[in-house]
C-alpha cells in the first residue's frame, strides 16, 4: 500500500512512519520541519516530499499527524488531490472540530477515518494497546480498517462529544496537575526531594517529568482547543479551594468525610483494591 504521513517528522509521525515501514508499505512523508524530515526519511528508507498536495496524489492511505489546530487546514488543502476511494485518516486527541471536515471529504469519494491511538510514540508493542474510533460513514468497515492499520489493538468506538469530554479527564486534567506540580517542585532542591521522597513522590515525579519532556505546543492544543476543558478545570479548582479551606481551618471532620466519600466512589472500580500493589510493580520497572 502507498501511504503518506503528513507530519511524518513529529514524534508520533515518526513512530507511525516506522510502524508502516515495518509492515512493508511504501511510505512517503511530508513535514514543515524540512531538514529534520529529510534526515529522518533517509534514515528509515522513506520518500520525503515538501508539498502536502504532491505527497498525497498517489496515496492509498493519507494519515495526518500534525498539531491539532492545523489538521482541518491540512485536510482542506489536500482534499482536491486525494485519490478516488483512497483513505484519509487523522489521529488527533480532539475530534469535534475534525468531523465536519472529514464528512465533506466523504462527499468527494474519499474514505474518511477518525482515530485516536491511546498510546504514545514510546510504545514498543501494540498488543493490549487501544485505539479510539469515531464512526463516520461505515462504522464496521472503519473498525476493521483501524485493526488492519494497527494489528493487535483494541478498537473502542465512541462518538466525538463523549471522546472529547473523556480527553479532559484522561489528558487535559492530568497534564494540568502534573505541569503545576512540576512548576512547584522545580523551585526546590530536587536532589534533596529525591533522596527523601517515598513511593508516591517517586511516581509523581516520574509522571511530571515525562509530561515535561513533550513539546509545549501539544499540551497547549490539548488544554486550549477542547471546549470542555474549562468546565472541568473550574470543578477541579473549586474542590482544591474547598479542601484547602478545611486544611487552613483544621476541619478534620469535613476533610475525613470528603476523603471517605471519594474512597467509596473509587471503590466501585474493580481494580481499586489492587492499586497499591500496582504502584509497587510500576516502581520495580524503574
Amino acid at each position: 500500500m502507498n501511504i503518506t504521513v503528513i507530519g511524518g517528522a513529529g514524534r508520533m509521525g515518526k513512530w507511525i512512519t516506522c510502524h508502516f515501514v515495518s509492515q512493508g508499505h511504501d511510505v512517503t512523508i511530508s513535514d514543515v520541519k524540512l531538514d529534520e524530515a529529510v534526515s529522518f526519511a533517509k534514515s528509515v528508507g522513506t520518500r520525503f516530499v515538501k508539498e502536502n498536495t504532491e505527497a498525497v496524489r498517489n496515496a492509498d492511505l493519507t494519515l495526518v499527524s500534525t498539531p491539532i489546530p492545523v489538521i482541518p487546514h491540512v485536510l482542506r488543502e489536500v482534499s482536491s488531490q486525494l485519490k478516488k476511494n483512497s483513505i484519509v485518516a487523522e489521529i488527533s486527541s480532539l475530534k469535534s472540530q475534525m468531523i465536519p471536515v472529514l464528512m465533506r471529504l466523504a462527499d468527494r469519494n474519499v474514505r474518511p477515518l477518525s482515530i485516536h491511538p491511546l498510546f504514545g510514540p514510546g510504545v514498543q508493542r501494540l498488543e493490549d494497546e487501544k485505539v479510539a474510533l469515531i464512526p463516520l460513514v461505515d462504522p464496521s468497515s472503519e473498525v476493521e480498517l483501524a485493526k488492519k492499520m494497527f494489528p493487535g489493538v483494541e478498537v473502542i468506538v465512541v462518538d466525538a462529544e463523549e471522546h472529547d469530554r473523556a480527553m479532559v479527564l484522561t489528558l487535559s486534567l492530568p497534564h494540568f496537575m502534573n505541569i503545576i506540580f512540576a512548576s512547584t517542585i522545580s523551585e526546590e532542591d530536587l536532589h534533596v526531594l529525591k533522596k527523601l521522597g517515598g513511593t508516591t513522590f517517586t511516581l509523581q515525579l516520574t509522571l511530571s517529568e515525562s509530561v515535561m519532556t513533550e513539546e509545549p505546543g501539544l499540551y497547549t492544543s490539548i488544554q486550549m482547543n477542547n471546549e470542555y476543558t474549562t468546565q472541568y478545570l473550574d470543578k477541579f479548582l473549586s474542590k482544591c479551594e474547598m479542601v484547602k479551606d478545611w486544611i487552613v481551618k483544621k476541619d478534620e471532620k469535613k476533610f475525613t468525610e470528603f476523603y471517605n466519600l471519594v474512597q467509596s466512589l473509587l471503590s466501585r472500580d474493580e481494580d481499586f483494591q489492587k492499586s497499591y500493589e500496582r504502584m509497587y510493580r510500576a516502581l520495580e520497572m524503574f
